[in-house]
């Protein structure tokens, strides 16, 4: 990450992909099993839910999403800029490319918004991972 790139690009990059770019054959029955699981295959990380609810208050913020519970859709203006950042077919390239895209968008992190509660994006998280489903299971069973 460069000095003059803001903190929380690089995951509203991720986040605004994952939401226009669900390409993957899988469908999941919640869409922020999606979310988590296309920013997984281009970053080989999931974001945290802190980090997705602040993605998505800076997206929606700057008009690029729309948000209705846990349901995500690009407006018109980030369709545009989606059709900017998919004309690089490989997966690291339209990465870069959102993060130049993107890169005026401001944080708005602590203004009031779209909130997503660590429980949800646990149960999310499960919908993707089968991994952390048996994880969060004996997790659950214990407490």
């Amino acid at each position: 990450m460069s000095g003059d790139q803001p903190e929380h690009l690089p995951v509203d990059a991720l986040v605004f992909i994952a939401i226009a770019n669900s390409f993957t054959e899988t469908v999941y029955a919640n869409p922020l099993s999606m979310v988590l699981a296309v920013a997984d295959v281009y970053d080989h990380s999931v974001p945290s839910a802190k980090e997705v609810e602040h993605a998505v208050r800076d997206l929606s913020g700057a008009g690029l999403v729309s948000v209705n519970g846990l349901s995500f859709r690009l407006t018109a203006q980030g369709e545009a800029a989606w059709r900017e950042i998919q004309t690089k077919p490989m997966m690291h390239e339209q990465y870069q490319r959102a993060l130049r895209v993107l890169s005026d968008i401001p944080c708005v992190a602590d203004t009031p918004g779209w909130s997503l509660d660590e429980r949800v994006w646990e149960d999310a998280f499960a919908g993707y991972s089968s991994q952390f489903a048996l994880e969060l299971k004996r997790r659950r069973d214990q407490s």
